[in-house]
């Protein structure tokens, strides 16, 4: 006796193109797994059985990582934007408006107040963001020295170095 048959081909395959959107958005594993409708560890076993569905998202999500490098490099330099601001101020009829309106018959007792709305547009500076430029120097520049863990740095490039110099020593 077989046993259940895999989803794969009825729920995972038909929506690659829905997968590839997901992915593209951030979407985690977990909820690609919901969206999919499929167990967890199927979604795993399809990931290590099925290298076009791996490829799949592992090539999606670059475009997400991107987006959220660029977004950590802006946020860990500052950057300028635009903050729009609406303010509505209680306003008063001019004579001339109270007589057109009264002569169009229009009651301005029931109208009530009028306001005006403004839109005040604002350019501010967001500062730089020291958290964000350690995870960007810690990432990006480790060969300087930049890290969590300096002295495992040193061990390392100490190692490298005894690696190197026995190669040579073996020629």
């Amino acid at each position: 006796m077989a046993g259940r048959k895999s989803k794969y081909y009825t729920h995972v395959k038909p929506r690659f193109t829905d997968i590839a959107k997901w992915c593209r958005r951030g979407a985690t594993d977990k909820e690609i797994i919901k969206a999919l409708g499929i167990g967890k560890s199927a979604f795993y076993e399809y990931l290590e059985k099925y290298t076009e569905l791996s490829e799949l998202i592992k090539t999606n999500r670059v475009d997400a990582v991107e987006e959220i490098k660029c977004a950590l490099y802006k946020r860990a330099t500052g950057f300028k934007y635009k903050e729009k601001k609406v303010i509505t101020q209680k306003s008063a009829y001019t004579e001339q408006q109270l007589k057109a309106l009264v002569e169009a018959g229009i009651d301005v007792e029931k109208l009530g107040t009028p306001f005006i709305t403004k839109i005040e547009e604002f350019e501010k500076q967001a500062l730089a963001d020291p958290a964000s430029a350690m995870i960007l120097l810690k990432h990006w520049a480790r060969e300087e020295g930049w890290t969590n863990d300096p002295q495992s740095l040193l061990l390392k490039k100490e190692e490298l170095e005894l690696k190197k110099e026995k190669q040579e020593s073996e020629w």
